[in-house]
This record gives structure tokens, sequence and C-alpha cells, in this order.
């Protein structure tokens, strides 16, 4: 029983993305960063100090799995503080911790098997700060004031079915359009206006965040369901087809890759499918149980993916691992993270954050892994990954702790 709960409050880390508008060089304006593919343009370091970074400052946030949102100098997150059943979005200056401004909304804990409070990830777009208030408030903000610009309540408006978690896969900005996860296969709203453009049923809604890709030319949402992978038209909300995937308890928290005509989906109890769409109905290129994420999203870099494997293992038992992107073959294999998460750079550097707090500086490539540094950057229970932007580090705990390290100066 134990298992069951653990698997089904993933949707905490499924707090997601979408495109942002672009700021500084090195900004992160959403989940997974300007491209929503969890790659870094700009340069990680050669090694992690003995000591480990220098800490710039650090914040209680409040409860919650919300990750950093960097643009501009400003650092946006989310939490419950006190557990109180009422959520603050914050907007801090990013060197200093410095509260710009901060917004409060009534939003219940809800700790249900996990420590609760909001799992999506802000969203910049320009000026524009998009959030989710649990269970299904869609909110458009004025991310230099926090102003309310428009409040759509998804759950009033459409009466779709919703766990007890709420919306937990963030906003993807797309155009003039906001992808939401919710309803059986998606919901699409107006950018400008938070008007519904379209939604696909009464279903509850997977944790993870649609993909954007081309069917056969035509502009489209990989939607990877509780029970399928949907291409979804983006005009009008059209099933394009449907590919069943899930078993156990549908646990859907690691966003679908979308490379060409292919996509790779996986879940700790189905593992991973990479799926050809090129003909505009759905193929298995290849299938395996030795690769199926469920805490944190591959990343694909030079013909590779780097994903951790839950897929019938426990959580102490997950290892870090590097997958050939036409085969499926596992490269090798890496232990020590449980269920955490990672991201990408330049130079096959990669930024690792355990799930209880310890952040690895690792070199990584086909032909293996090599551990550059490692230390101690936070405790408790650490799901949401470390975001890197403009030369710092952030991470948080679901406890509520935000901290923002120093990266050393890099000779790449």
């Amino acid at each position: 029983m134990k298992m069951i709960m653990k698997r089904t409050l993933m949707l905490g880390v499924a707090a997601c993305l979408g495109f942002g508008g672009l700021g500084w060089a090195g900004d992160w304006p959403a989940w997974r960063g300007v491209k929503g593919d969890g790659l870094l343009n700009e340069p990680l370091p050669d090694s992690l100090p003995v000591e480990g970074l220098k800490r710039a400052w650090k914040l209680q946030v409040g409860v919650g799995f919300t990750a950093a949102t960097v643009s501009a100098g400003r650092v946006y997150t989310m939490g419950n503080l006190d557990k109180s059943d009422q959520v603050t979005v914050w907007c801090l200056d990013a060197a200093t911790g410095g509260v710009k401004w901060k917004r409060e909304w009534a939003s219940k804990l809800a700790p249900t098997m996990y420590e609760g409070g909001p799992n999506a990830t802000p969203v910049v777009d320009g000026d524009s700060l998009y959030v989710v208030v649990k269970p299904a408030r869609v909110l458009r903000l004025n991310k230099d004031t926090g102003e309310t610009l428009w409040e759509t309540d998804l759950a009033a408006k459409l009466s779709a079915e919703l766990s007890p978690w709420g919306i937990s896969g963030a906003l993807r900005v797309v155009g003039d359009s906001v992808v939401v996860n919710y309803g059986s296969n998606g919901t699409l709203l107006d950018a400008t206006t938070g008007g519904v453009r379209w939604s696909t049923g009464p279903k509850s809604p997977s944790f993870n965040v649609p993909a954007v890709a081309r069917v056969k030319g035509e502009p489209a949402l990989m939607v990877l369901a509780t029970n399928a992978l949907v291409g979804v038209r983006m005009k009008d909300g059209g099933e394009l087809f449907r590919h069943p995937f899930g078993e156990g308890y549908f646990c859907h928290a690691s966003d679908p890759i979308v490379d060409g005509d292919s996509v790779f989906i996986s879940s700790a109890d189905h593992g991973g499918q990479r799926i050809g769409f090129g003909s505009g109905q759905p193929t298995v290129e290849w299938k395996s149980r030795e690769f199926g994420n469920f805490m944190v999203t591959p990343v694909l870099v030079d013909g590779h993916l780097y994903g951790i494997n839950a897929c019938d293992v426990k959580q102490t038992e997950t290892t870090l691992r590097c997958v050939e992107w036409k085969t499926g073959k596992v490269k090798w294999s890496q232990p020590g993270f449980g269920w955490g998460s990672f991201v990408a750079g330049p130079g096959n550097r990669m930024l690792l954050l355990s799930d209880q707090g310890e952040m690895t500086l690792a070199s990584v490539t086909p032909d293996g892994f090599r551990n550059l540094g490692s230390f101690q950057a936070l405790g408790g229970k650490c799901w949401t990954p470390p975001v890197v932007a403009n030369g710092r580090v952030y991470v948080r705990n679901a406890a509520g702790e935000l901290l923002c390290y120093l990266l050393p100066p890099t000779t790449s």
C-alpha cells in the first residue's frame, strides 16, 4: 500500500512547463527552461569546490513543489506558508532573495499522500506570469507588479474530473495560447483573455506537460494522458491518433519528448516507448522496461536520452541511465540519486540534485558517468529539479526552503 501511495504522489513533481518569453541570456522562464527541454544555455563549471558552492541567500516560501522561474533579474515560485490553506506567489530579487512582491489566494494544502502545496511551476511569457492555483484556477498576472490580468476557474467552467492534487502539470505558452493539462486530453486557453478555446472531455488529467509537435505538417500536441498517448490537433483539440499506454497506477508525471517524427514516453509502471507518428498514426519503434521515468523527465543530448529509471525497482534502487535514442539500448547506469532530478549543460555537464538534497556535478557521455564534485545543498524531501540561471543555482525542498547558490567561473 505504501508503494501505491508513493507512486501516486508523484504529482508534486509534475509541476511544469511552457515556452517563456526571453529575458536575460541565461534566464529560465519556465519549467525545463526556454525551450522546455531541460538544457541550459549557459555553461556549468569544470568542478565543484570541495567545500561546496557559496550560498547567496535562503528564504522560506511555503510547502510545495514548484521550481523557480527566473526572468530579468527576478525569481518566481509558490508555496503554502505555515502549512496553511493559502498559497503565496512570490516575486524575488534573483541576487538577494529580497521580496519584490507577493500575492495570496485561498488554496487548500491538500497533503494527500505527500506534503501538499502547489505543484505547477509558474511560467513567464513577455510581461506576464501564468500560474495555477489549486485545484484548477489559471491566472495571468503582471510579472512586475503581481496585478491579476485574468483568472479562469476551469473546474467551474468545464467540470472535468480532478484528483485531490488538482492541476499539477504546469502551463505551456505556445504563441497566443496557453496549454493546460486539464480534462481528458488537455485544454487550450486564449493567452490574452483566458477564454477557453477548446477542451477535450471530462476525464481526470495526468500530471505531465504536453509536448508540441507537427503531425504531417499540422501543429499538434503530444498528450500523455492517464491511459494513452494522444495526438491532439492544436487548432481545435481534435484527436489525430491514440496509442494505448499505461498500467499499474497510471502515474504519468514524465513529459513526452519529441524529436522529429518520434516521441518518447515513459512511466515507472509501464517502462518507456519511442513512438513514431510520421505517417499520421502511431508506430512503436522500440519499448523497454529498463528505462521508465517516474519523477523526472529525461533530456535528449546528441542522440542519447539521460534519465532516472524507476521501472521495476524500489526508490532506493533507481539509477541515472544513458539510453540510445535510436534503439533504446542502455549504455550505462549510475546509482545514488533516488527520485532526484537534474539539468544538463553544454560540454557534457549535468547538475543533479538527489531526492535527499545532495548536489552533484557530473560529466555524462555515452561512454560513462564521471563525478566532478558533490555536496549537501539542503535537507528534506527534494523532488523539485534544480534551476540554473545567470550563474546561480536555485534549489528547494518540499518544506519550502528555497536556496540560491553561486556557481564558480568556468574555463570552458
